[in-house]
């Protein structure tokens, strides 16, 4: 008798609680509906739960992660595409702000990236995430074996991600947990995770950079996807990087995905009268120079655009923008975004920005 009186209580328990959550949900689902159509309505944009993605303070965040092209080995962080790009942003669209966080790191590779970005997802909020990783997948190993254990939650927790009370759950777990990421510094990985590279064991044969990197640019999307913030890929700039590109390209392409081709931006400077010399610094293996690094983001400052109009509902003045960088003024002639003008010799060829979308 004892042990029936109490499964009863507890079936209604279980059956409150339900009750409960069901009607949370309801009552999320519906404010965020009403605040949705009012912010639509005042030209606001939306965040991740549809309550506004620029927000209170009229800042749009854009987070960018990946290896050493992000982190902008070896300059100054300020030279970084990055920092670049927030100031390319703020020049031509002073009516936004924009904060930019840089949390490439050297040496990683695309599963490392793709592990945490749900949890940086939760913690920054961003308006937009750019994504340029791969290349390390053809060396490095940490983590590879952890695709499949991921893969088992990835497909419930995307659809858990519809219920506003399991993002409210999420957010409050992830923030309680910690920020392992130093947002206004460097490198963005700290000691408190684990090792970001790591060569195969003697005897082991070296990963497929293929199959791990769609794979993971495969989980990145539909993680940015499921909370509703677009993301952009960018692929490298040298001919020896053809076949890593060719993957980024195919996979980001499969999903609909742009992809900002610095390979492109490499031949439109060469066009453009420099060398390559000036465009790619060899003191850490080969990345791209400060001065690529403005021709990359004068290709993505559009698509960047784009990318907060349709998913965030922002508008962006019209006047404010250009075809390309601006014409060089005392004022912003030194600024690391800025195109130099090119040398007298040979003349310069006028080539408009281009961008993979395929």
């Amino acid at each position: 008798m004892v042990t029936h009186r109490f499964g009863k209580r507890l079936l209604l328990a279980l059956g409150v609680l339900l009750l409960c959550i069901i009607a949370g949900e309801l009552s999320l689902q519906l404010a965020g509906r009403v605040t949705k159509a009012v912010m639509d309505r005042g030209g606001a944009g939306r965040g991740a739960d549809g309550a506004g993605g620029d927000t209170g303070d009229g800042v749009v965040t854009i987070l960018c992660v990946g290896d050493s092209h992000t982190y902008g080995l070896p300059l100054p962080i300020e030279e970084s595409y990055p920092a670049q790009l927030q100031l390319a942003l703020e020049t031509r669209y002073p009516e936004h702000g924009f904060h930019l966080v840089n949390l490439g790191v050297p040496s990683l590779n695309s599963s490392f990236v793709a592990n945490r970005l749900e949890r940086q997802l939760f913690q920054l909020d961003p308006d937009l995430v750019i994504v340029w990783v791969g290349i390390n997948n053809i060396w490095n190993v940490v983590e590879m074996g952890r695709q499949a254990r991921e893969d088992r939650w990835l497909s419930l927790r995307r659809n858990m991600l519809h219920f506003k009370l399991y993002r409210l759950a999420s957010l409050a777990w992830f923030n309680a947990v910690g920020n392992q990421y130093e947002s206004q510094g460097r490198p963005g990985w700290t000691a408190g995770d684990g090792r970001p590279s790591g060569w195969a064991p003697p005897g082991r044969d070296l990963p497929d950079p293929a199959r791990g990197l769609d794979h993971d640019i495969g989980r990145m999307v539909s993680m940015t996807r499921a909370i509703d913030t677009p993301i952009l890929f960018v692929s490298y700039p040298l001919k020896s990087q053809r076949h890593v590109n060719r993957i980024i390209r195919q996979a980001a392409g499969r999903r609909s995905v742009p992809v900002i081709s610095s390979r492109l931006d490499l031949l439109r400077a060469l066009e453009d009268g420099r060398s390559r010399g000036e465009l790619i610094d060899f003191r850490a293996g080969p990345h791209p120079s400060r001065l690529l690094y403005a021709y990359v983001v004068d290709s993505m400052v559009p698509e960047v655009i784009a990318a907060l109009e349709v998913w965030r509902n922002l508008s962006f003045s019209q006047s404010a923008a250009t075809d390309g960088p601006p014409s060089p003024t005392p004022a912003v002639s030194e600024a690391p975004w800025t195109v130099p003008p090119s040398p007298p010799t040979p003349p310069t060829v006028a080539v408009a920005g281009r961008v993979a979308a395929h």
